[in-house]
């Protein structure tokens, strides 16, 4: 089933059970960047006529619970058209959806700029009578794109610095003691190796991109991580070629962990 089918048949859930609390669905993640894969979760923003209830956040919970046993995570965050036009910053919190987990009032996470620069430049769909329209990008004026992409640059660095660097560090730090070629989960590489350089593209060009693009931007600009950033696009996809079935070492995380902090080191220029 492909992407649009499953955000549909959610919509449609939803719809079904809460009827008239849609009004639109935006696409954000993997799916808006062109990078989404078959077992990818599937990132929205859901623009909602009111706040979400406690009587809907008990449907919902069980609804995105649904899709995490199906192996198919719909996540998100729930706003109201209002919050959607005004920004994160005035927002402590909301409903929002990890790996099909439903929370009622979660802070941090997608209350970012940069989940607002995904709206701006990604795909959105209408719901209406229950069913989700066609994706469409939505115009915007100048003024709003130019403060928003620099709005979702600042909230990049600051992530750079207060997440993915203690990350990072944290992660070499746990390493020291363990032999380079001792073998870690792929996922663990795969967070380290293609999430900080996705930031740093945000920074240079006020867009969000996809982590294969943000995975070449970055073979490009430190070609030492290369052979790295290939096996680990290619384990992404479920290739099995060029070393992709090799499992990933410690070697291999130190080295993710390596590009991170010049990442970091490039958001501090």
């Amino acid at each position: 089933m492909e992407l649009t089918d499953r955000a549909r048949g959610f919509v449609a859930d939803v719809d079904a059970l809460i009827p008239g609390l849609l009004v639109a669905v935006h696409l954000t993640g993997s799916g808006a960047s062109g990078d989404w894969q078959h077992d990818s979760d599937i990132d929205l923003v859901f623009e909602t006529s009111r706040f979400v209830t406690v009587v809907d956040a008990k449907v919902l919970v069980g609804l995105h619970a649904a899709t995490a046993a199906a192996g198919h995570c719909v996540d998100g965050i729930y706003l109201t058209a209002g919050q959607v036009a005004s920004g994160p910053d005035g927002i402590p919190s909301a409903p929002q959806v990890v790996s099909g987990d439903f929370g009622m009032a979660r802070p941090d996470g997608q209350l970012t700029w940069v989940t607002w620069l995904e709206m701006l430049h990604g795909p959105a769909a209408r719901v209406n009578a229950g069913r989700l329209g066609s994706w469409s990008k939505e115009e915007r004026d100048v003024d709003t794109a130019s403060a928003v992409s620099e709005l979702a640059s600042a909230a990049s660095r600051d992530n750079l610095r207060s997440y993915w660097m203690p990350y990072a560090s944290d992660t070499a730090a746990r390493l020291t003691a363990r032999s380079d070629d001792d073998t870690v989960p792929a996922e663990a590489v795969e967070w380290l190796a293609l999430g900080a350089q996705r930031l740093v593209v945000t920074i240079e060009t006020g867009r969000v991109v996809s982590k294969s693009a943000a995975a070449e931007f970055a073979a490009r600009r430190w070609p030492e991580y290369s052979e790295l950033l290939t096996r680990v696009l290619a384990s992404r996809r479920g290739e099995a070629q060029q070393g992709a079935a090799r499992p990933f070492t410690v070697r291999d995380a130190r080295l993710a962990a390596a590009l991170v902090l010049d990442c970091v080191a490039l958001a501090d220029c």
